[in-house]
């Protein structure tokens, strides 16, 4: 015990840092935005002819992207589900009034196309 008493206790001069993971963690929690806007439907020509032409095959092949039943996008509110679920995957910003609002334009299935795009080429 006596010699505890002349033990030197170091000062703490800096705040410890964070580590590698945190802050790896801290920017996947960060929100991202879509690749394309709703109405940037040009922005990709194959994509565009297939959404205004073939509409429901564009449909169809996004839910089965994305595990779900090639029904889904023809169910009242399908649209906006699939929306949801693929915003949540990719932590884009937005809510699910955003995706009901854009749901009513066809250009929605265009952009979702690119979407998928962009994240998987």
């Amino acid at each position: 015990m006596a010699g505890a008493k002349n033990q030197v206790i170091p000062v703490v001069s800096q705040q410890p840092r964070q580590n590698q993971q945190s802050r790896a963690s801290k920017s996947a929690s960060q929100k991202t935005r879509w690749s394309t806007k709703v109405l940037d439907c040009t922005a990709d020509m194959p994509v565009c002819i297939c959404g205004w032409c073939f509409g429901p095959l564009l449909a169809c092949q996004l839910a089965k992207r994305y595990d779900e039943s090639c029904c889904l996008p023809f169910l009242p509110g399908g649209v906006v589900a699939l929306r949801t679920k693929m915003r949540q995957k990719y932590n884009i910003e937005g809510n699910i009034l955003d995706d009901a609002m854009a749901s009513f334009f066809p250009c929605t299935l265009c952009q979702m196309a690119r979407e998928y795009k962009a994240r998987h080429t």
